[in-house]
């Protein structure tokens, strides 16, 4: 069971990071990266598997992956979806999922085979085992075939972007942009961050590079 204080610094932490919004839609920045690791670090700290630390993890886990879908780090998204998709295998073993929940499952699963295949084609088997069971089999397909389709004809980006490597370093990067960048177009962040990348043995290829014949402003 989380204590108290546990629970109590999530809420503090969600505050912090919603208060630093500039707008209700705006996403996390990196200067938000501490309070969402303090946050993970938390809710996974439970190891145990009843009902009611499960309805925590998944609120958690759940909110987790939209921050990290919402600041386009894929890399990050896909491990919690995994863990979130889990949590809510394990909680349906011990009780009844509601209408909302089992709906709520099937939206992690359908942002999980998004964010998956977001950079490469990815057939999710790993994620189809897991709520195999769980999800009838025409929903896992309908979802898999709605989450694939909505990635085409969308601009390509660097999978490097998946990699350790470059998660270690983007919070420092962005940090970097903010500070030196002149105007706030999308061509000058391009330049910046595959610069400081580059400088952090990254290389790095923006949309425009990628998508040769598409108009960015």
């Amino acid at each position: 069971m989380y204590t108290e204080q546990q629970l109590n610094r999530i809420i503090e932490l969600f505050r912090k990071i919603e208060g630093n919004k500039s707008h209700e839609y705006a996403a996390p920045t990196y200067k938000d990266s501490p309070s969402l690791r303090e946050m993970a670090e938390i809710i996974l700290s439970d190891a145990l598997d009843t009902a009611e630390v499960l309805a925590e993890k998944i609120t958690v886990l759940t909110y987790l992956c939209r921050c990290y879908d919402q600041m386009c780090r894929a890399g990050m998204s896909v491990k919690y979806y995994k863990m979130l998709l889990t949590c809510y295998v394990k909680l349906s073993k011990l009780e009844r999922l509601s209408k909302d929940d089992k709906k709520h499952f099937e939206e992690a699963f359908y942002g999980a085979v998004k964010a998956r295949n977001g950079y490469v084609p990815d057939d999710c088997s790993d994620l189809k085992e897991i709520v195999c069971g769980y999800i009838p089999d025409k929903k896992i397909d309908e979802l898999y075939q709605k989450a694939v389709d909505s990635r085409k004809g969308l601009p390509k980006n660097d999978p490097v972007e998946l990699s350790e490597e470059y998660l270690a370093v983007i919070d420092e990067v962005e940090e970097l942009i903010d500070k030196n960048k002149k105007v706030n177009i999308c061509f000058e962040y391009w330049s910046l961050k595959a610069d400081y990348l580059e400088e952090r043995g990254i290389r790095w290829c923006s949309p425009a590079m990628l998508n040769p014949g598409v108009m960015f402003d």
